[in-house]
């Protein structure tokens, strides 16, 4: 069965959208709504409850990229070249798959009260059908910052061993990090191209500054 996308946006009029890229601050603006106004945070990082409950229901039949997760060899994927990971369409980490969990997830939750949810949504054309500008905010960091910042984040500790677990981990680190220079710049284009509301991260940027950009946005605290 497919949902129809403006039957996802009747469901999720209660949802608040965090979207962007990598240490734009995303998880920590989430958090911060959260606390202020008593909104549930919804956060798809794979440590998360709801990730685990995601990990305990999937199955090979219905979500099969995120069952082969534990099966990558890790050593293969990560030297490939820049070329070889900007060709690959395929849906490797399941986050696809872990999408479709989290529009439940979200309407389930939102249903008698408001959530801000902290998820990764690179298509914006999707995100527009199932919510409103009104509802939501692009957090953004330029890739030089995402590549300072990335790899001594806590939540990011399990890719940041992994790959210096690794073969020649200095030279993986560096297709990294220009991959996240090409995602930053193409995330970057498609909130501009969409129109919508965004946030750039920069090195004067405070958490209480962009909440309060935040709040003027999603008219937080309004009657």
């Amino acid at each position: 069965m497919n949902i129809a996308n403006n039957i996802l946006k009747h469901g999720l009029q209660n949802v608040y959208f965090l979207v962007g890229t990598a240490c734009g601050g995303k998880t920590a603006m989430a958090g911060e709504i959260s606390k202020k106004y008593g909104y549930i945070h919804f956060n798809d990082n794979w440590n998360e409850d709801n990730c685990k409950l995601y990990n305990s229901i999937k199955n090979e039949k219905y979500q099969p990229n995120s069952t082969k997760r534990d099966e990558i060899d890790w050593e293969k994927y990560f030297s490939r070249s820049i070329e070889e990971f900007l060709a690959d369409k395929n849906d490797t980490h399941g986050s696809a798959e872990y999408l479709e969990f989290s529009i439940i997830e979200l309407i389930k939750l939102s249903q008698n009260k408001k959530v801000v949810a902290d998820v990764w949504i690179d298509d914006f054309d999707f995100l527009m059908e199932i919510s409103d500008y009104s509802r939501i905010a692009c957090l953004l960091a330029p890739g030089e910052l995402i590549i300072r910042d990335y790899y001594s984040r806590d939540d990011h500790k399990d890719f940041t061993d992994c790959i210096k677990g690794l073969k020649e981990p200095e030279k993986k680190f560096e297709t990294q990090n220009e991959l996240f220079r090409l995602g930053a710049r193409e995330m970057f284009n498609n909130a501009q191209k969409h129109g919508l509301f965004s946030i750039v991260r920069t090195e004067e940027s405070t958490i209480t500054g962009t909440l309060r950009l935040l709040e003027k946005h999603f008219k937080l605290g309004e009657l």
